[in-house]
């Protein structure tokens, strides 16, 4: 039998060592999707773990918690809503923040342990009820999970190109297009999408209706991120045909502008 040169034995261990870390990290993101996490060992900083992309997002201040209800939210129907209030939400909804789309955008957050949806009003509220509902974590542990990074707008922004609101690493571009898209805003939501796309997503604005505006908008603020560089994200979902009787997936592809910004290159 041959035996390994110490330095390859040395490579080949490294790399299964690596793939088991990764795989661990992965199954424990997987888990805590959803959760609000509160770093027990530290100073008590909470964290929501996007069900989207399994990254964890910062909830140290009010506007933290707004930030996340207003670029992770789901939008769902105002009588689909009030009758999962009136009882508990589907499994499949857990840990996810939904959004009245056909009333005034309220947002509530499905919490894991019992599915029941809490209304989150102001700033100062949501941040209250989120951390009310956490879960501890060791230091340890949370490092595992990827930090995902919010666009957190002050004052001073409110000026600045809206342009602006594509955030950090493209995954703003997506959540923010899907919140112009459910609300029917065509003007704000053309400012997500490259150039050369904005008469095909004008065209699809105009076609869409409610219904079709609030699908696509969950489309793309329930994608998975699936692969990153410096200047490309791409995000991936599954949408099913009732007419085959299968799943399609479905990827958008977010690329980084010369100017720093971030947009969506294809619909």
């Amino acid at each position: 039998m041959k035996l390994l040169k110490p330095s390859t034995a040395i490579i080949i261990i490294t790399a299964f060592t690596l793939a088991a870390s990764v795989s661990a990290a992965d199954n424990l993101a997987r888990r805590l999707a959803g959760r609000i996490l509160l770093q027990v060992e530290s100073r008590g900083e909470a964290w929501y773990v996007n069900p989207a992309d399994y990254r964890r997002y910062y909830l140290g201040r009010p506007k933290d918690a707004f930030a996340v209800m207003r670029d992770f939210g789901l939008g769902i129907k105002h009588n689909e809503l009030r009758e999962y209030l009136n009882n508990v939400f589907p499994e499949r909804l857990a840990g996810k923040i939904m959004l009245d789309a056909e009333k005034n955008g309220e947002a509530y957050y499905v919490y894991p342990d019992n599915l029941k949806g809490y209304y989150l009003g102001r700033p100062r509220d949501a941040w209250n009820i989120m951390r009310g509902l956490s879960l501890g974590i060791t230091d340890k542990n949370l490092n595992k999970i990827g930090v995902g990074f919010l666009n957190i707008k002050t004052g001073s922004d409110q000026n600045n190109n809206q342009n602006q609101n594509n955030g950090t690493g493209g995954n703003g571009a997506l959540y923010a297009a899907a919140r112009a898209i459910r609300s029917g805003n065509t003007a704000k939501t053309l400012t997500y999408f490259a150039p050369e796309l904005r008469k095909a997503v004008e065209y699809t604005m105009n076609f869409l209706g409610g219904e079709g505006r609030l699908a696509l908008g969950n489309i793309l603020s329930g994608s998975k991120l699936v692969k990153s560089t410096a200047n490309e994200k791409i995000y991936a979902n599954k949408v099913y045909f009732g007419m085959g009787g299968y799943d399609v997936e479905i990827k958008f592809h977010v690329k980084k502008q010369k100017d720093g910004t971030w947009l969506i290159v294809n619909l």
